[in-house]
């Protein structure tokens, strides 16, 4: 039988040139503003670097000191200016080569730590599988993640939650990743066809 192909990619540092969550932040508040954020929640990221603290915890904390208080719609807006001025961080060989395998019929999903937010906004014709951010009723950013930072393990978890085949038919698929950190390590040892950009 033959197998079915998944294709999951990485976004920040694989699809793209650099790491677009920092960039996103720049895009809203300029080199100097995404400075002073960092600055502001510095000694979290110190620990973040020794892994004495959880990156999930300090992504958190640079949207909730960036956006905390914002509706949805503002955020969607940023996001959206965000993308169309940005398509320049796209790596267009990896893109062209996912779109193609789309179109002949592959399941191709991204994989990523970065917010949907902007990430479905600059691959909008790409599955989008990511962190989320936690909206209140009224539409307003609460400061949270909705979900589980997606990084490291949590990527094959939510690959597997959005293949629920692969948790038991495991040998009917073949799986293809692109990554290129740390954060993409469990993931590329879960694919059967691994590469690192």
């Amino acid at each position: 039988m033959k197998k079915k192909i998944i294709i999951a990619s990485d976004f920040d540092g694989t699809l793209t040139t650099k790491d677009t969550m920092l960039e996103f932040i720049r895009h809203c508040y300029g080199t100097h503003g995404l400075i002073i954020h960092l600055l502001r929640i510095m000694p979290f990221l110190l620990l973040m670097k020794i892994k004495v603290y959880p990156n999930g915890k300090a992504k958190e904390r640079l949207l909730r000191n960036c956006f905390s208080g914002k509706t949805q719609t503002q955020l969607s807006q940023l996001a959206q200016r965000f993308a169309d001025d940005n398509t320049h961080l796209l790596r267009q060989s990896l893109l062209t080569r996912l779109r193609t395998a789309q179109s002949e019929g592959t399941e191709v999903v991204i994989v990523t730590a970065s917010a949907d937010l902007w990430v479905t906004k600059m691959v909008p014709d790409l599955t989008v599988i990511s962190t989320q951010l936690e909206f209140d009723d009224d539409g307003i950013f609460t400061g949270r993640l909705l979900t589980p930072n997606c990084h490291g393990a949590e990527k094959v978890r939510r690959l597997e939650s959005h293949f629920p085949l692969l948790r038991t038919e495991r040998h009917q698929f073949h799986v293809v990743a692109y990554g290129d950190s740390a954060g993409d390590k469990q993931l590329l040892q879960y694919a059967d066809e691994p590469h690192w950009v």
